[in-house]
């Protein structure tokens, strides 16, 4: 009994150590350098960490991912550690819930992810779509509420689209929207624009360097 009420502990400790971790994250906003990057390549990296995440927690994991990746898409400027990290929860996300169905449906069913992009100009769009559980309409407007989450306690913290919210918008200067259907479908739509690091986002950095002085 006390080696069992010391691995409780253990794994409890570790959960906080998440979530203050991730509140700390949630706080300092921007966490590394601009680069002019090929927004495809990070996309592959993401469902990359993602896939082999997912399949070292569970060996039995298996996920079909479709890719609709637009070749001619111009490099653009991000912080590319941080732009990984949304699409890393968006990935994630949508495993989570491709699975449940699966589960719920006994195995009679193939569970799917897609990830698009397409360059529109001034913006790149990137949309990331899952066949799984859905959202239900009254959830989706708290969505982006720092520790909301609707995954059972203990499988999630509820920070991780409330910070990705944070590094597409006030971050990047994007927008991030929701589309779903209970027991059909979720796709999340990101769209960054090219010139905000130049023009605002410049201007930003130089402030909070000369406030940190």
């Amino acid at each position: 009994m006390l080696t069992s009420n010391l691995e409780k502990i253990a794994e409890h400790g570790r959960r906080a150590d998440g979530i203050v971790t991730s509140m700390l994250q949630h706080s300092r906003g921007g966490s590394g350098d601009w680069q002019s990057v090929d927004l495809n390549n990070v996309v592959e990296e993401a469902l990359n960490l993602a896939y082999h995440g997912a399949r070292a927690q569970d060996q039995s994991f298996n996920v079909t991912m479709e890719r609709d990746l637009d070749r001619q898409l111009a490099p653009i400027e991000v912080v590319p550690q941080d732009v990984t990290r949304v699409f890393l929860n968006l990935i994630t996300n949508g495993f989570y819930a491709a699975t449940k169905r699966k589960r719920e449906a006994n195995g009679e069913f193939r569970p799917m992810l897609k990830v698009t992009t397409r360059d529109l100009g001034d913006v790149v769009e990137i949309r990331v779509r899952d066949n799984g559980t859905g959202i239900s309409p009254e959830y989706r407007d708290r969505l982006f509420q720092p520790f909301f989450t609707t995954k059972p306690t203990g499988e999630g913290t509820g920070l991780g689209l409330s910070i990705s919210y944070d590094i597409v918008t006030q971050q990047h200067g994007g927008t991030i929207a929701v589309d779903s259907e209970p027991g059909a479908f979720t796709e999340f739509t990101i769209r960054l624009p090219r010139r905000y690091h130049m023009t605002t986002g410049g201007g930003r950095h130089e402030r909070e360097h000369l406030d940190r002085r």
